[in-house]
């Protein structure tokens, strides 16, 4: 069932000092030099207000001192940085404070404390305080997210988006309660609704300023005066700036004196190396709401202020597949890059079981550290096969991951679906890979990143993914994950279900038939016209679509390459809207996208109908108030266009303030149908609102009887 490639030799490690933690995958950039890439175990953080110590993937640690911190200019010392430490890219999260105290976060929850002093400002020389690097704490796994460092203070982002505060005090590797704030217990200190989950990037200054960067871009401001434990501005955001954001910067974190610096995306049509450091000052980083207006150097410009900074948070360790789906009996590669020594890959089976369960492995996998080659964000990463897999012939339907786990626990998942040799349940789910594929960040491009003007957009799948998490991650959910919690309840309430992606209804439509019902998840953006003519087919010949999602149907695209790359956009560059082509969402689906955006609503009931039974809802309720997202309706939905789609039955619509999400039912020719929740948030929802629960469940009970 597995095949194990032997390791080639791989590149020499810095050996730890006393007890350092022991450098990036590097790659090979269009002009023939080698680039690091950040340890995904780590964040580039802030040192003393004009040092930082950034960590690589392959654990080096380098001192840098930014001379111009406070106008913006190039200057830095040394040139290069000053390597002062090795074995960082076993941590997830690496956090500083202005003394040099440094703060390691392990994936087992544990947390590391480290201390250089400086000696000599000119060359980063110095000395560490105690290098073992003591444990100070314990339990941080519970975040998904952790960020801050400056005066001892770090946050934590939890699965549901609350924030909480903790503050080490000791600075001296010391542990157990004393060493910290309220005897070593968080205090919740925010994190209503949604609550910090909707942050792409979140970084902290010293006295309580925390900056967010928005999904959507824009870049809002908080502060919390832990000695009052008030917020200003009643707790509500401010928002200080736009043009943020995945797609444009790679990374955001701040100093103590109001600096933001961000790696930014190369915005060139053809994009190379996204490695420029960018250099950002807000004047009142700790008065913005009392002055009531942010007050940017520079008129908010962002400067480069250096260049080499590439940063790929999962450098460290990181994977991909050959194919998103493969049938029982077929063989399925696996590519690792990895700087670690004891690495193991197993299989888990994540659908159809109550909790991920291995069903393959463990196996070693060994330290191998990839290149990538040129146009790889366009061909692919040409890694070589590290693990190979035969599917067994008893294994289900579903969706399985590699997780290779390597010290400290930390780990890397790489998803994949077993298809059915043919059809064997009574639906079957349409996993929206290539929405995956348009949002997937690894390598800095994508559908959507900034920069390839004016012509298509090659995107390859064989590449490590940002947008496949099998586990909360501390950020909304539009990808995998909301995908999951719907198969989960799927499972849970006994709807059987065969599974397939995007490229397998490309391939091939003949499975299709053999279905009562086909259900989509949560964002099922991006088509090609094969595959939405055969779900047009489909329908027309009695299929039932169960559209669970939003903004489905919405855009074309084309596969490349067998199937393993996908082209996006017209020619000129411009989005290739199927709407604009006279192949409207709402021909399908019943609506179209609304304006809405990044808000969260219930759900209020319109009318009274049959698949509202059990619920105890009448007109007027409202549900969904709870989910994953903040709420049912949100992020982005449908709504039905104002003039009208003949047959639509409008069940409940969105309570959003620009139009809401119009779950409706929508009876297609030869007894065939169409339910849409019109939300990217509804499946989210099911975890938390019994009647979102019932509603889908009387939509199976439909589909399949």
């Amino acid at each position: 069932m597995w095949a194990v490639a032997r390791c080639c030799a791989a590149p020499p490690f810095w050996a730890p000092r006393p007890s350092y933690p022991p450098s990036p995958p590097v790659r090979r950039s269009r002009r023939g030099r080698a680039t690091t890439r950040d340890s995904g175990s780590s964040n580039s953080c802030a040192v003393g207000g004009e040092s930082s110590t950034p960590s690589r993937p392959d654990g080096e640690l380098r001192w840098y001192r930014h001379l111009d911190v406070a106008t913006g200019g190039s200057r830095w010392a040394p040139d290069g940085g000053r390597p002062i430490g090795a074995g960082f890219h076993q941590f997830r999260t690496v956090l500083a404070s202005a003394d040099g105290q440094i703060f390691a976060c392990g994936a087992d929850g544990t947390i590391r404390w480290y201390r250089y002093e400086v000696s000599n400002l000119a060359t980063g020389e110095g000395r560490w305080v105690n290098g073992a690097g003591p444990v100070i704490g314990t339990g941080f796994d519970r975040f998904p997210r952790l960020f801050g460092g400056w005066d001892g203070v770090i946050y934590g982002v939890d699965v549901d988006g609350g924030l909480w505060r903790y503050q080490y005090l000791a600075g001296d590797g010391g542990g157990g309660g004393k060493a910290w704030a309220n005897g070593g217990s968080g205090v919740r200190i925010g994190g209503a609704g949604a609550g910090f989950k909707p942050y792409q990037h979140l970084t902290a200054g010293p006295e309580g300023v925390i900056f967010g960067v928005l999904q959507g871009g824009a870049l809002h401001w908080y502060r919390h005066d832990a000695a009052k434990d008030r917020w200003d501005h009643g707790g509500t955001a401010v928002e200080i700036g736009g043009g943020w954001g995945d797609g444009v910067h790679k990374q955001v974190f701040s100093d103590d004196t109001g600096v933001v610096y961000a790696v930014a995306v190369d915005r060139t049509p053809r994009p190379g190396d996204d490695d420029t450091l960018m250099w950002y000052r807000l004047l009142n980083a700790t008065t913005v709401a009392a002055d009531g207006k942010p007050n940017w150097a520079n008129g908010g410009n962002g400067l480069a202020v250096s260049t080499g900074f590439s940063v790929e948070r999962t450098g460290a360790l990181q994977g991909y597949a050959s194919a998103w789906s493969v049938r029982p009996g077929q063989h399925l590669g696996f590519s690792v890059s990895t700087t670690h020594d004891g690495v193991t890959g197993s299989v888990l089976r994540l659908t159809g079981v109550p909790q991920p369960t291995a069903v393959g492995g463990p196996h070693q996998v060994p330290r191998a550290l990839h290149l990538l080659p040129e146009a790889y964000r366009e061909r692919g990463c040409g890694w070589p096969e590290t693990i190979g897999l035969t599917v067994p012939a008893d294994w289900a339907s579903g969706v399985y991951a590699l997780r290779l786990t390597g010290p400290a626990n930390l780990r890397y998942d790489v998803p994949f679906v077993v298809r059915p040799s043919g059809p064997r349940a009574r639906c079957a789910f349409l996993m929206p890979t290539n929405t995956y594929n348009a949002y997937n960040m690894w390598g800095g491009h994508n559908q959507y990143s900034v920069g390839e003007d004016g012509r298509q957009r090659l995107v390859t799948f064989l590449r490590p993914s940002t947008s496949t998490e099998i586990e909360p991650a501390g950020r909304i959910s539009h990808t995998l994950y909301s995908d999951l919690l719907l198969l989960r309840w799927m499972d849970s309430n006994g709807v059987d279900y065969d599974c397939y992606v995007d490229a397998d209804l490309d391939a091939d439509g003949d499975w299709l038939g053999g279905y009562r019902a086909l259900v989509l998840g949560t964002h099922p953006e991006y088509w090609s016209e094969t595959m939405r003519q055969r779900v047009v087919d489909y329908l027309d010949a009695g299929g039932r679509l169960i559209y669970t999602g939003g903004n489905g149907f919405y855009e074309r695209m084309s596969f490349h390459a067998g199937h393993t790359a996908a082209i996006h956009r017209a020619k000129n560059g411009d989005r290739d809207i199927l709407g604009a082509l006279g192949l409207s969402e709402s021909q399908i689906i019943g609506g179209i996208l609304s304006p809405a955006y990044m808000d969260f609503h219930p759900y209020r009931v319109v009318a009274d109908h049959p698949l509202l039974a059990g619920t105890g809802l009448r007109p007027g309720d409202r549900f969904g108030a709870v989910a994953y997202n903040g709420a049912a309706s949100g992020w982005e939905v449908d709504a039905v266009p104002a003039s009208g789609v003949p047959g639509v039955e409008v069940i409940a619509r969105g309570e959003n303030p620009a139009g809401g999400a119009d779950m409706l039912f929508f009876p297609k020719n030869n007894g065939g149908w169409v339910f849409s929740a019109s939300s990217m948030s509804f499946n989210g929802a099911l975890p938390y609102d019994a009647a979102a629960r019932r509603i889908l469940r009387n939509v199976f009970d439909l589909a399949l009887r």
